[in-house]
C-alpha cells in the first residue's frame, strides 16, 4: 500500500482556518484507504503528544511540522499532498508530488504587504512566487479549488502536469439541522485580512440601526488559529471599527474552536463576507462560505469569486457591489424582514449541501491516489 502525506503550512488544533480545516479532512478521507500521516503546525499552547494524540484518527497519523516525526514521514512517503510552502518538498526520485493550489497565497500576500512593502516583506513574496512556480513546473498533479483558480494558474504553469478541481467541503455530521435564529444577528465568520472588507459591514449595521431596523453584527473572533502570532496594527484597526460600530457590534475575544463554529452561525440569521474589489476576490473561494451552506444560514457577499458565483447561480443570499455600503443594508434588510424569501435561501443551502460533504469534493484526489496505488 503507498503511504502518504498530507503537508499543511497552517495551525491544526481545536481552532483552525482554512488550510487546517482543509488538510485535516483530506487527510480523513485519503485514510479511507491508504495509511495518511498529516503534518501541521501545532495550536500554541498545545504538547507535541497531546496534538498528535488529538488528531490520530482511523489510519492517520499525527506529525507536527518541522518535528524528526515530519521529516521521517516526508521521508518514506510515496504520495506528498500539501500546498506549496516552507517544508514541503520530495525527498526521493520516484515520489508523486500533489500541490493543492485552493488558496492564492500570492494574490492574499500583496494585499497584506501594500503598494510599499519593506524589505523582509518583498523577499517573502518572492520566495512564495518561486515555491508557486516550483509546484507549476514540477508538480505531478495539481489541485485548484474552482475552474478560475485553473485559469490563473494556468497562465503561469511550465509543465503539463494534468488537473483536479477540489472546492472546499462541508461536514454533514456537524451540519444538522438549522436552529431558529435568537436575534437579529448578521455574523462574520473568519479573519480580517487585509483584502477583506469588515468596515462596509460595520456601517451597514449603523445605517440600518439608524433607520429603524434592528440589526446587530457579530465578528466570531479577532484572533487566528495560532495565538502566538499577534498583528498589534490589526488589532489596534479592529479596536477602531468595533468603536465605529458602537452597541450593535461585538466580536468574540478569541477564534471560535471550530467544533462550535456553526452553533454561532446558526444563532444568526445571516452570514455576511465582503471584500474589495481586488485580484484575490477573484481568484479565492472564501472557505467561510462553506461553514454557512453548512449552517444552512443565508449569506450576503460582495460580487466576485467563486463564493459569489455560488450564492448568485442557487439563490444563496444576495450579492452586492463592492464597498457599497447602501446595497448592503438593503440586502440585510431584504433577509431580516422578508420571511418568505429567507426561508426560500434557507432551503436551497440544505438543499446543496450533500454537494460539498466532504467525501464527494475529494473523490477526485482519492481516485488519483488509489490510480498511482495500481500502478505501484
Amino acid at each position: 500500500m503507498v503511504k502518504v502525506v498530507v503537508h499543511t503550512p497552517d495551525v491544526v488544533g481545536e481552532r483552525m482556518a482554512g488550510p487546517g480545516i482543509r488538510a485535516s479532512h483530506l487527510a480523513r478521507e485519503l485514510a479511507k484507504h491508504v495509511p495518511v500521516t498529516l503534518i501541521a503546525k501545532q495550536e500554541s499552547g498545545m504538547d507535541c503528544g497531546g496534538y498528535a494524540a488529538a488528531f490520530e484518527s482511523g489510519s492517520v497519523a499525527a506529525a507536527v511540522h518541522g518535528s524528526n516525526e515530519a521529516r521521517q514521514a516526508l521521508r518514506e512517503a510515496d504520495i506528498l499532498i500539501g500546498q506549496p510552502a516552507r517544508g514541503f518538498r520530495s525527498w526521493r526520485r520516484e515520489q508523486r508530488v500533489v500541490y493543492d493550489l485552493f488558496d492564492p497565497a500570492v494574490l492574499e500576500l500583496r494585499e497584506l504587504y501594500g503598494s510599499k512593502p519593506s524589505l523582509r516583506q518583498r523577499v517573502h513574496l518572492a520566495a512564495e512566487w518561486w515555491r508557486l512556480s516550483e509546484a507549476l513546473m514540477r508538480g505531478d498533479l495539481l489541485v485548484c479549488g474552482a475552474a478560475k483558480q485553473r485559469e490563473f494558474y494556468e497562465r503561469l504553469q511550465s509543465n503539463d502536469a494534468p488537473w483536479i478541481e477540489v472546492p472546499f467541503g462541508v461536514d454533514l455530521e456537524d451540519a444538522g439541522g438549522c436552529e431558529k435564529p435568537r436575534d437579529n444577528v448578521v455574523v462574520w465568520g473568519g479573519g480580517l485580512w487585509e483584502w477583506l472588507d469588515p468596515a462596509t459591514a460595520v456601517d451597514a449595521i449603523v445605517q440600518l440601526n439608524r433607520e429603524g431596523v434592528r440589526a446587530k453584527l457579530l465578528f466570531l473572533g479577532r484572533g487566528r488559529p495560532n495565538r502566538s502570532l499577534i498583528d498589534r496594527r490589526r488589532d489596534d484597526r479592529f479596536d477602531d471599527l468595533l468603536a465605529r460600530g458602537g452597541a450593535n457590534v461585538s466580536a468574540n475575544p478569541d477564534w471560535v474552536p471550530y467544533s462550535e463554529r456553526l452553533a454561532w452561525l446558526r444563532s444568526g440569521k445571516i452570514a455576511i463576507m465582503l471584500h474589495r474589489r481586488t485580484a484575490e476576490a477573484d481568484y479565492s473561494i472564501r472557505t467561510r462560505l462553506f461553514d454557512a451552506i453548512a449552517a444552512a444560514t443565508p449569506i450576503v457577499a460582495t460580487a466576485g469569486g467563486f463564493a459569489a458565483t455560488l450564492v448568485e447561480e442557487e439563490h444563496l443570499g444576495i450579492v452586492v457591489p463592492p464597498g457599497d455600503t447602501a446595497a448592503v443594508a438593503n440586502a440585510i434588510r431584504t433577509l431580516l424582514t422578508n420571511d418568505e424569501f429567507f426561508s426560500a435561501c434557507v432551503e436551497r443551502l440544505e438543499r446543496i449541501r450533500p454537494r460539498f460533504a466532504w467525501d464527494i469534493v475529494a473523490r477526485p484526489l482519492v481516485d488519483a491516489v488509489l490510480t498511482w496505488q495500481s500502478q505501484k
